[in-house]
């Protein structure tokens, strides 16, 4: 039952004015299905829609991401996660992006109790990765992603403590003509089996952006 609502909502998606959205988890080369193991957006008017306000706590993990969802994905330790992201969640059209949305990517991690009643939102984030721009190419981590077909890969830190984590990759762009930044984030549940002990200790909250306003131009 709670597979057949996933495809549901998932096929609902299409209705939105397609900007994108990470909707699949492939786990060191094994797809996990669509949606599992990710916080998705619960309604179709803003599924595949940025968030724009940096005070909101849907900048942590979308739309809706505050809540967490049934299943828990398992990584071991030094394993590889990839993102993709879709501008049609249920695989009627194909897209990734809208070309004229440029910008950086990143992903963030934060140590959790439980990767299901977290909520997100608040302290203890902190960066393993990010992609800007990269002169000698002419090119954005966003031009890079949809050449990719939507897919951004990333190397769990080998030395990260096992247990809960939430995983959150981003986009943030800027569409052309337009000085607002829009943000796509999104949240993965995951429980890295490791037999390490390290937690980082440059942890930020997602406010990050509160009193600033990143700008991704050249």
């Amino acid at each position: 039952m709670k597979m057949r609502s996933l495809a549901i909502a998932l096929s609902a998606l299409q209705v939105v004015i397609a900007h994108t959205l990470f909707s699949d988890l492939i786990v060191t080369n094994v797809d996990q299905g669509a949606g599992a193991c990710i916080r998705m957006p619960q309604y179709t008017t803003n599924a595949t829609a940025p968030v724009t306000d940096l005070n909101s706590p849907d900048l942590a993990c979308g739309y809706n991401g505050t809540f967490g969802v049934y299943r828990v994905c398992r990584v071991t330790q030094g394993g590889v996660l990839t993102f993709q992201f879709k501008q049609y969640p249920d695989n009627s059209k194909t897209g990734v992006l809208d070309s004229s949305h440029k910008g950086p990517c990143s992903v963030y991690m934060k140590y959790v109790d439980s990767a299901i009643g977290d909520p997100g939102a608040g302290k203890g984030w902190f960066k393993i990765y990010e992609e800007g721009y990269d002169k000698n190419a002419s090119q954005w981590c966003t031009d890079n992603l949809i050449q990719n077909k939507g897919l951004l890969s990333i190397v769990v830190p080998t030395e990260l403590a096992g247990g809960y984590y939430l995983v959150r990759p981003e986009l943030m762009t800027l569409q052309q003509a337009d000085s607002t930044p829009s943000f796509y984030p999104g949240c993965a549940q995951i429980f890295l089996d490791s037999d390490q002990t390290t937690l980082p200790k440059d942890v930020v909250s997602t406010g990050v952006y509160q009193g600033r306003r990143p700008s991704p131009t050249v």
